[in-house]
């Protein structure tokens, strides 16, 4: 089990700048009153997100790992130099940094952008799982990515799911049963949305089979729905790829196999409010230990039981 990592850095004292700033973070120009730079990293296993923003601008030092780096402005413009190439972008578009050293990111001020962390196997590992084949290393991505199109967008709602979470313990990331899944859709969403030489080969169709392999990974879902259930997860002990898994799921079931695992979860948070009293338990706990965000939980069990969450942990007088 991977526990998710929080850092906060938030400097105003003007005359601290230069204690207080990362290393990695060196200002445009002397800071004036009023000054403020904040950023706020959340890490869990092969994936980082972090969100800085200030009132001035800075020139930021990508730390060399083995990892591809996504740089998303939120507001205000991003220059940004990797393997030699310089790079200006506006909200809508994305930098994309490959491994490698001597990275640096410039900002204007107030400034607002987002850094994405991907470890570079956990993304060839997700391809190659989606594919179902193995594919060259390293992965060649382009040097930039619009998130002005649908995937981009989806890929960018992704991302600030996770650049809001705390280190409060009911967080999202906190879960694994809601972490690992949330994971590998960061990884999914950013292979749809940026260009690479296998890019087409996800969009081509896929054989598919009986319902056999299906069958047992629904059983296995009904079975043990308290485990972390990812779609790669279950493509792998099905022998199959993530794609071809999910195109045998919507031809057999009609629904895709997150639907399936949301389904069971949803009946085993019901089985947990009638058995709880007021006070032993409350929605937000029961949503949140099945994997749920609390505002989702309440209008996807309003639509299947008819009444709310609260009413039936309140007992039959309230159904």
């Amino acid at each position: 089990m991977t526990t998710p990592r929080f850092a906060d850095v938030h400097v105003t004292d003007v005359d601290r700048v230069d204690v207080q700033l990362p290393q990695t973070v060196h200002l445009d120009h002397v800071p004036t009153a009023p000054f403020a730079f904040h950023t706020h990293r959340v890490t869990r296993g092969p994936l980082g997100v972090e969100e800085t923003r200030g009132t001035d601008g800075i020139h930021l030092r990508l730390p060399d790992r083995p990892s591809y780096q996504v740089g998303l402005p939120v507001h205000g413009p991003l220059h940004a130099e990797h393997r030699g190439t310089e790079l200006d972008l506006g909200p809508g578009r994305a930098a994309v940094f490959s491994p490698w050293p001597e990275t640096t990111v410039a900002t204007g001020d107030r400034f607002d952008m987002l850094m994405v962390d991907v470890g570079s196997a956990a993304l060839e590992d997700m391809l190659e799982a989606l594919l179902g084949r193995t594919v060259p290393r390293p992965l060649r991505l382009l040097s930039s990515m619009t998130v002005d199109t649908a995937a981009g967008r989806t890929w960018a709602g992704t991302v600030r799911l996770v650049a809001d979470a705390t280190a409060d313990a009911s967080s999202v990331l906190a879960n694994p049963i809601s972490a690992e899944p949330l994971q590998d859709t960061l990884l999914v969403r950013l292979l749809l949305a940026a260009d690479h030489p296998h890019r087409d080969a996800l969009d081509e169709r896929v054989p598919t089979w009986g319902p056999r392999a299906v069958r047992r990974c629904v059983e296995y879902i009904e079975d043990h729905p308290e485990r972390p259930l990812t779609l790669a997860g279950l493509a792998a002990d099905a022998g199959l790829s993530v794609r071809a898994l999910e195109g045998c799921w919507l031809r057999h079931r009609d629904v895709r196999p997150g639907h399936d695992v949301g389904r069971v979860r949803l009946g085993r948070a019901h089985r947990e409010l009638q058995f709880y009293r007021p006070g032993e338990t409350t929605v937000t706990e029961v949503a949140r230990s099945w994997g749920f965000r609390p505002q989702p939980f309440v209008a996807a069990y309003g639509t299947r039981f008819g009444r709310s969450p609260g009413q039936t942990l309140r007992g039959p007088a309230f159904s």
